[in-house]
């Protein structure tokens, strides 16, 4: 994996075309690396200095995304990523205007459309989410067939299709109605393309791969390997760490999940009041889940009955395995009412993880580990 990334590195160099884009990539490093207001300021004034390199506007919106995230309640963040997206994609269309139909152009004025459908879909907005990535979806379709090269386009064209082939019969109808590939299968062989051959789209695409291989399509091994790359790249971030550790324990590496499971504890406080708040959940899921496989079961239920009672974040897919595994101790010690009742409180969540699969699975037939 340190090999791929490596390549992926010296890739981006290569392939680092556009002026300021050396110092774009400073600004994306260190938002990644939860250095908001360094990104930010970086990212502005590139914008300034820079205003026709096709990545600024759209990772400077991100950036600031990231930022509220760590500052503000969620419908204000909404209410900024929305104004901020408006700003840039009306920059792309004047960007267009002096050179009509660049594919790069095309590709980050779909991609800023492509990020309004992520507001509607934290929403659980399952229609309108469709039919707003579509519109992102169509343009970026357009920068791909202008330059087929152009790998970066894989990641929001992997993403719209694997969400309509993940959702329900509706949005699958609907999907198809309007011509999209509904392929969960396609949509994963996508990301990996942009996972290891784009030069700018890879650390997202790692991140999403991350998140589908431990809670959505299952698969550990792939999953250990690209939430270790973006977590090593990456160390202050704590979801991408959050997500490693998560990873550690589905393969059973119980020493390295130890050790960076008691860093999380240190690190959390590093973090502003919000990002606890939304953090401190999750935090408490891993060490539940720890103590799940050691067969610790009373240490595991009060740190699952902590991250119930704390979870703040946006996406419940966390809150999900949570409820999964409440129903599974409760299971393993024979009190049957107690794990109907969590497994029940998980399939709740609609929000299309493995862990509802599993619990409509034990609500028939009892958990046995």
């Amino acid at each position: 994996m340190k090999q791929i990334s490596s390549i992926i590195s010296i890739l981006s160099i290569l392939l680092s075309q556009h002026p300021g884009d050396d110092i774009v990539r400073k600004g994306v490093n260190a938002f990644y690396n939860y250095d908001f207001e360094k990104s930010i300021h970086i990212l502005g004034q590139a914008r300034k200095d820079y205003s026709e390199n096709p990545v600024v506007h759209v990772t400077w919106a991100a950036a600031r995304w990231r930022r509220n995230e760590a500052h503000l309640p969620l419908n204000q963040i909404y209410v900024s990523l929305d104004v901020d997206l408006d700003e840039i994609e009306a920059g792309y269309v004047g960007l267009l205007e002096k050179y009509p139909d660049h594919p790069e152009y095309l590709l980050y004025m779909g991609t800023a459309r492509g990020l309004k459908a992520r507001i509607l879909l934290g929403q659980k907005k399952w229609i309108p989410t469709l039919i707003t990535a579509y519109q992102g979806f169509r343009v970026i379709q357009q920068a791909l067939e202008k330059d087929p090269e152009l790998i970066d386009a894989y990641l929001p064209l992997g993403i719209v299709e694997y969400y309509t082939g993940l959702s329900n019969v509706l949005v699958r109808a609907g999907a198809l109605l309007f011509g999209l590939e509904v392929s969960r299968e396609e949509g994963i062989r996508k990301i990996e393309i942009a996972a290891t051959h784009s030069p700018w789209a890879w650390t997202e695409a790692m991140s999403i791969l991350s998140f589908i291989y431990l809670f959505a399509d299952i698969d550990d091994q792939r999953g250990l390997e690209v939430s270790r790359a973006i977590a090593e790249k990456y160390p202050n971030n704590y979801d991408y760490q959050i997500h490693y550790v998560e990873s550690l324990l589905r393969v059973g590496e119980m020493k390295m999940a130890n050790k960076v499971l008691n860093k999380l504890n240190a690190l959390i406080f590093e973090l502003t009041p919000m990002q606890q708040r939304w953090f401190t959940s999750y935090l408490n899921y891993v060490w539940g889940h720890y103590y799940f496989l050691l067969g610790e079961d009373k240490k595991a239920l009060g740190f699952l009955d902590h991250c119930i009672q704390l979870y703040n974040a946006e996406l419940d897919a966390i809150l999900a395995n949570a409820y999964l595994l409440k129903g599974q101790i409760h299971d393993r010690q024979q009190q049957r009412l107690e794990a109907v009742i969590a497994y029940k409180k998980c399939i709740e969540r609609d929000n299309y993880t493995y862990a509802i699969t599993l619990a409509k699975q034990y609500l028939d037939e009892p958990f046995q580990g």
